[in-house]
């Protein structure tokens, strides 16, 4: 067998070992997509928005202003060192911090499909998608 017939061999089977996965993620021939949502669960007063701003090593989403109950979405992917970070600098009434949204070699199993992250007076809490929530950062 000649270099060309090896490397499409093992492209074929690299695309029947990933399209078999079990991945709940979003899923494409080279790219597995996690949703990563940031939920504003801040009390008081309706008009102080949670500013939102993340972005990772080569790509910036922005300013987000979110009212209360109101969800920042975005997908991040699993690059091939696993070493993706989407990090996010959070504000609101007075107080900041940054967090770390979405790690791959950290979220790579742990989300599976939903990332989720609820903002609240007391700190950052996170869930895989289930109602199970885990304070991992304070303010």
């Amino acid at each position: 067998m000649n270099t060309m017939h090896h490397f499409l061999l093992v492209l074929a089977a690299f695309y029947l070992i990933s399209s078999q996965s079990s991945f709940a993620a979003d899923e494409d021939f080279l790219w597995v997509w996690h949703h990563v949502y940031i939920t504003n669960d801040l009390p008081g007063d309706p008009s102080k928005t949670l500013m939102v701003h993340c972005k990772d090593k080569t790509k910036d989403l922005g300013f987000k202003y979110l009212s209360q109950k109101q969800v920042f979405h975005f997908k991040a992917s699993i690059d091939f060192f696993r070493r993706r970070l989407f990090f996010c600098n959070m504000q609101w009434n007075g107080k900041q911090t940054y967090i770390d949204a979405f790690y791959a070699k950290r979220d790579e199993n742990r989300c599976r499909k939903h990332c989720m992250w609820s903002v609240r007076e007391d700190g950052f809490y996170f869930s895989k998608g289930d109602s199970h929530w885990n304070r991992e950062y304070q303010w």
